[in-house]
This record gives structure tokens, C-alpha cells and sequence, in this order.
């Protein structure tokens, strides 16, 4: 004699469809967050391109700064020229009036190294 269940659970009737869910639910899951994933890396590298741009102009930025602040321009301000020029009235730099000049010579010969200044007699 075969038995066939008349009186079945509610719950049993419900396995596959529930499963069914489960599964699809999971799989659009996972494809939305793979996408997520690959959205976030096309945003990280935009924001990596503007990161270069920003310190490319900002490499520019600071080389303009530094001729802007050299001794050349903020001398040419006090003396009111606009380009820059340093030349005084007889012809001179102002900071040609520099006298004492040290010169480093590397010694290839082993001996003893000498740490004193020697000073040259004007000629």
C-alpha cells in the first residue's frame, strides 16, 4: 500500500518557493554589488587624475611663488622697477659686493686633511 500525504505541512509547501527566492534574491545581490565595486573604482581613479592635476599645479604654483619671492623682484620692488632689474646707477649688482669667496677643492692624494680657512692676499 502506498501512502500519499493528504494532511501535508504548510511549511513543506513552501520549501521550493522560499529556496527560489532565496537563491534570486542572492544573485541580484551579488550583481549589484559587484557593480558597486567597480563604481567605486572608476571613482577612486577620477579622483586620482584630479589628485595629479591638483599637484601638477601645484608644482607651478609654488615655482611661480618662489620667483616671485627671489631677491631679484623683491629688490625691483623697492627700487620700483616693474622688470626686475637689479642694476644700480654705476652699473653694479646689488649683491655683487659679496668679497669673500670659499673654494672646495676634493683632495685625491691620502694625507692629512686641513680644516683651517686660507686667505689669499689681494693682488
Amino acid at each position: 500500500m502506498i501512502r500519499t500525504k493528504t494532511n501535508g505541512n504548510m511549511l513543506s509547501l513552501l520549501y521550493k518557493p522560499l529556496c527560489v527566492v532565496i537563491l534570486l534574491s542572492g544573485l541580484f545581490g551579488l550583481i549589484w554589488l559587484r557593480s558597486g565595486v567597480v563604481a567605486t573604482a572608476y571613482d577612486l581613479r577620477n579622483l586620482e587624475e584630479k589628485k595629479m592635476a591638483s599637484l601638477k599645479d601645484r608644482k607651478i604654483l609654488l615655482a611661480e611663488r618662489a620667483k616671485l619671492m627671489s631677491l631679484e623682484e623683491i629688490d625691483a620692488s623697492f627700487r620700483g622697477s616693474a622688470r626686475g632689474d637689479t642694476r644700480l646707477a654705476a652699473g653694479e649688482n646689488m649683491f655683487s659686493n659679496r668679497v669673500r669667496v670659499i673654494h672646495i677643492k676634493r683632495n685625491n692624494v691620502p694625507g692629512t686633511y686641513r680644516a683651517s680657512l686660507q686667505v689669499r692676499d689681494k693682488e
